[in-house]
């Protein structure tokens, strides 16, 4: 008999190489949605939010975002679809950071070093344009979920190899809860990283308007809000409107400018939209919402925000930052998100994972999320770490602007 240490030492390489092997489900890929059987896609994702809905999916493909290829993946119990992914792969670059963060991310790296990470490509089990996991809908319990997860991320990874190497692979936006879930990932190599905290604003169900939300604030946090955000814009003879589709193809070219003007100041920038992509996320109606400030005929900034089962996500922005230096256009736009939410009985609003200050005076509490990241390429840790240090954030301040009790 082994002594207890090698014991448990073989014990834990047998379950090591138990996650590692095939699941023995049938998986079908393919580079284009419409490729795979609607109706197994459909009875994976029913119930599973806007992100994976087919009219998303179709019409994020169909905008054609540059850098970004997509991945689709069914998965089969026998003929029973269980498992649907949605994957993208990156094309990155040393180009998508700032200059000043560009310099922080290759101090240090040799010659040799810097040219092999110029441009790397990316394997993301879910949206970069989101937050939250968005890229998995299953009917598996969680352990055999996440291993069919690797398993479709691998066959897709040794596939690009066609393509160009994919040493990187994502699993992001996850919950602790979730983090917890899929522990089966740890066994196949991929270590967790913090993602940040992400900003959410809970809506109390006593709230009808945004008079009702401000009505709950603290006066001095309500009369901030009503003072500096509100009346600025007011003020200046600025209109706070609704954008219909028509008006959204109308002035795309002016919101991607706007959305432009925004990302070119960001330290990170991996994802760039094209402009046809506000009019194909417009086309959406029932979930996608644009708020705009507009003056005169000018657009001076606007918001989309996504309605996904009983939440309400500010997803893109985009503002004139030259108008930005005399007018609060940002917290402007960020309180339109909460009247969506509102208006659409959401429980509660994400408010994304930048300017945690002004998020948390507005009633945001941080949550925090996290992703699975397997490399294999010493440049590309150093790339990694120089990307998550840029995106990570100091802690939310501990900021509660409601009256006791009443949120």
């Amino acid at each position: 008999m082994l002594p207890p240490p090698l014991r448990d030492a073989f014990a834990g390489f047998e379950r090591r190489q138990a996650v590692r092997a095939p699941t023995g489900l049938r998986f079908a890929f393919a580079d284009s949605l419409s490729a795979l059987n609607a109706t197994a896609w459909d009875e994976v994702t029913a119930g599973k939010g806007l992100m994976l809905s087919r009219a998303y999916l179709e019409a994020l493909e169909g905008a054609a975002t540059p850098n970004v290829e997509h991945r689709y993946a069914l998965g089969f119990d026998g003929a029973r679809p269980v498992l649907a992914m949605a994957m993208q792969i990156l094309d990155v670059s040393i180009d998508r950071l700032r200059p000043a963060a560009a310099k922080s991310v290759i101090e240090g790296l040799d010659t040799a070093a810097l040219e092999h990470s110029v441009r790397q490509r990316v394997l993301v089990c879910g949206n970069l344009l989101s937050a939250g996991l968005d890229g998995v809908a299953t009917t598996l319990d969680s352990a055999l979920a996440f291993r069919a997860v690797g398993e479709v991320l691998y066959r897709v990874r040794r596939a690009e190899k066609l393509n160009g190497h994919t040493n990187l692979v994502v699993v992001k936006d996850l919950s602790a809860g979730q983090r917890d879930e899929s522990r089966a990932l740890e066994s196949l190599s991929y270590r967790v990283m913090e993602g940040g905290p992400t900003m959410v604003l809970p809506l109390d169900a006593a709230w009808r308007t945004h008079d009702d939300y401000l009505a709950s604030m603290v006066s001095k946090y309500r009369s901030a809000v009503k003072r500096k955000v509100y009346a600025p814009v007011l003020e200046a003879g600025c209109r706070v409107v609704r954008l219909s589709v028509e008006e959204v193809e109308r002035h795309a070219e002016r919101l991607q400018a706007l959305h432009l003007a925004v990302q070119d100041n960001a330290s990170v920038r991996p994802v760039t939209v094209s402009s046809s992509y506000w009019p194909a996320m417009a086309r959406l109606t029932e979930a996608n919402v644009f708020n705009a400030i507009i003056r005169g005929d000018e657009v001076l900034g606007f918001l989309l925000v996504q309605v996904d089962g009983d939440e309400s996500r500010a997803a893109q922005i985009g503002f004139d930052r030259e108008a930005a230096k005399d007018l609060p256009l940002y917290l402007r736009l960020l309180h339109t998100a909460v009247e969506v939410g509102l208006e659409r009985g959401s429980a509660r609003v994400v408010l994304g994972r930048t300017a945690l200050e002004p998020k948390a005076r507005m009633g945001a509490k941080p949550v925090d999320t996290f992703m699975w990241v397997r490399h294999r390429v010493p440049v590309v840790n150093a790339l990694t770490r120089g990307l998550v240090d840029l995106v990570r954030h100091d802690p939310a301040p501990d900021i509660d602007p409601f009256k006791r009790g009443e949120a």
